[in-house]
């Protein structure tokens, strides 16, 4: 039996120690992160599959659309880095947690489609293929075939296309194919409450040995296609696989199949024109305004008298003048009678509340030989609103004053400074001035009493182009659509767009005014899609063809080129009809015909003559 010493224990122990700690130093598990580039462009990659090489190649992650990534390993492992279109890179880990890589590009491109193809060992098999663009809708075709030796009879395989939109970072997924082994339907048929529905693949299931699909390990095709706003962006197509059994994902990998897009207009240089509205058809019709006038006539009383005394003064005449205005109101369709205000005013000599009292009561006569002359219509609809006052002893000493009687008014001017709160004294001190009843009462008095009218009408008629320009400086919102028209036709080319835009705020719908602020836009080389369409969707009737033409010019700008092509076929009728050709300008006609060779080079659906 061998005797240890202590010392001896001691050393086989650290001996012992530091074995264990080196075995768990190579087996840390650490996070990597980094990005991946294009070593040619410097862009990132987006769809870089990451896998491990200690673990036969597993997937373990992929690059976001900024080219990172992040992924979980022993810090002895390799990662190879593997996209479509670069040459395939492997790395050692060697302990480092930020791994930048910058992959080469295979010499086998052109242009921005992929032509090599990528295959990962035990997995599918899938072809490159290019994206083809027809108006908006990009087409992929490709084969992918499933190796029978990674396909069980109790897996499901799903294999989804997706097109990716860089330039907006979007991904649309397109139609999957699902392929079901016979034993995993069986169990699934069998599962307890199994609701088909339920299953968001169950549309799109096809079972091993089904009729008419053949065995596992055949060429499954996709063909599929998606409508896109602007076909001008970027864009890549990748098909993502899974292989599942009852619970759990047993593969699963991404392949990039196609970059860019095969466009035939993609390097068609065009410059068409738009053009305003010149139909006269369109154009806005003038509209009528209401516009306010006033008038006023003067009535005479006898002193202390509330009754009209026609045969006094000119009050006869006054009146014959005032009923034939309103007489030709009522007969007028373009004018109204809004509202009569009536002041009635009486001379200041006896008691105060006595001569407010009179005034009111002379209104009142007054008013009943007006209203009296009109139709009972006529009073129905009628504004009537009246005020009495009184004149003061100012008054008097003013017109005195005004006459050049100086002394005369200052006397009254200190009668007043005297009593200034009290009118009734202040006109008892007046009456005992010895010039008050040879001047005063017999001249001056009866210029104060009066009863005065101010009726106001509404009146539709045309505004001159003055009022137009004054009308769009004070009060824009009360224009027309007709007045706006006006004001832009009129106006230089530098301010028509202002006053169309302030014209669509007020009018909406103002179809002419957005298409010739289209028109202004498209020579400005910023052509908006979204200016004519919302109105002329909500348009039953016929619409300017300048108006199609404008709105297809925008369209095809943006790459919206179904939409621009969905204007072409009725365009094409009305040049191809005689009957409205001869509305058509020769110059509008000629910018539609510049479409046709466009509109056919981009594959649309329209075939025109």
């Amino acid at each position: 039996m061998c005797k240890l010493t202590f010392g001896r224990l001691c050393r086989i122990s650290l001996v012992a120690l530091a074995v264990f700690a080196g075995a768990e130093a190579s087996a840390r598990n650490i996070n990597v992160r980094g990005k991946v580039i294009n070593s040619r462009t410097e862009e990132p990659l987006f769809g870089v599959s990451i896998y491990n090489v200690g673990e036969d190649n597993k997937l373990i992650g992929s690059t976001n659309e900024e080219g990172h990534y992040t992924v979980n390993v022993d810090d002895t492992d390799q990662l190879l880095f593997s996209a479509m279109g670069c040459e395939d890179l492997t790395v050692d880990v060697n302990n480092r947690i930020n791994i930048d890589v910058a992959l080469i590009p295979e010499a086998n491109q052109l242009g921005e489609v992929v032509v090599t193809a990528k295959s990962v060992a035990k997995g599918l098999i899938v072809e490159p293929t290019d994206i083809e663009v027809k108006g908006n809708n990009l087409y992929v075709k490709t084969r992918v075939t499933i190796p029978e030796n990674i396909f069980s009879s109790s897996s499901r395989m799903i294999i989804q296309p997706a097109m990716c939109n860089v330039t907006k970072k979007e991904i649309v997924y397109m139609k999957p194919e699902v392929f079901d082994g016979r034993r995993y339907a069986i169990t699934q048929e069998r599962m307890y409450d199994w609701e088909p529905e339920s299953d968001p693949l169950n549309d799109y299931v096809v079972i091993e040995g089904s009729a008419g699909t053949g065995k596992i390990g055949n060429v499954v095709y996709i063909r599929d296609s998606v409508y896109v706003e602007n076909p001008k962006h970027d864009f890549f197509c990748e098909v993502m696989s899974s292989m599942e059994t009852y619970n759990n994902v047993v593969y699963t990998d991404t392949f990039v199949i196609a970059r860019g897009t095969v466009n035939p207009m993609r390097f068609l240089s065009y410059n068409l024109k738009g053009s305003p509205v010149v139909n006269e058809k369109f154009f806005p019709t003038p509209e009528m305004q209401l516009r306010d006038t006033k008038g006023d006539v003067k009535l005479t009383f006898s002193v202390g008298k509330s009754r009209l005394d026609m045969s006094l003064g000119d009050n006869q005449a006054e009146m014959d003048a005032l009923l034939r205005q309103l007489h030709d109101i009522e007969n007028d369709p373009d004018m109204a009678l809004k509202s009569f205000t009536i002041s009635g005013t009486a001379s200041p000599e006896g008691n105060y509340d006595s001569n407010r009292a009179l005034a009111k009561d002379r209104m009142q006569s007054a008013m009943d030989v007006i209203l009296n002359g009109l139709s009972a219509s006529t009073r129905r609809n009628l504004e009537v609103s009246t005020e009495a006052s009184v004149a003061s002893w100012d008054d008097v000493a003013a017109l005195m004053r005004a006459d050049g009687k100086t002394e005369e008014a200052e006397a009254i001017e200190e009668i007043i400074d005297r009593y200034p709160s009290n009118i009734t004294r202040q006109g008892r001190q007046i009456m005992g001035l010895p010039y008050y009843t040879s001047l005063i009462k017999e001249q001056y008095l009866p210029r104060l009493r009066r009863v005065q009218y101010e009726f106001v009408t509404s009146k539709y008629r045309y505004l001159t182009d003055d009022e137009i320009v004054d009308l769009y400086k004070t009060n824009s919102s009360e224009m027309s659509r007709y007045e706006f028209w006006r004001l832009y036709s009129m106006a230089d080319s530098a301010d028509r767009e202002p006053i169309i835009k302030r014209a669509l705020e007020v009018h909406p719908k103002f179809l002419v005014a957005a298409t010739d602020l289209a028109d202004i836009y498209i020579s400005q080389g910023k052509p908006d899609p979204d200016l004519i369409d919302p109105i002329l969707s909500k348009i039953k009737g016929p619409v300017p063809d300048e108006s199609r033409l404008n709105q297809a010019i925008a369209c095809l700008a943006v790459g919206q080129f179904s939409k621009a092509d969905s204007f072409c076929p009725i365009m094409k009728c009305v040049i191809n009809s005689g009957y409205i050709r001869r509305r058509l300008t020769v110059d509008t006609m000629r910018r539609f015909r510049k479409f046709r060779p466009i509109l056919r080079s981009m594959k649309c659906s329209c075939y025109l003559p």
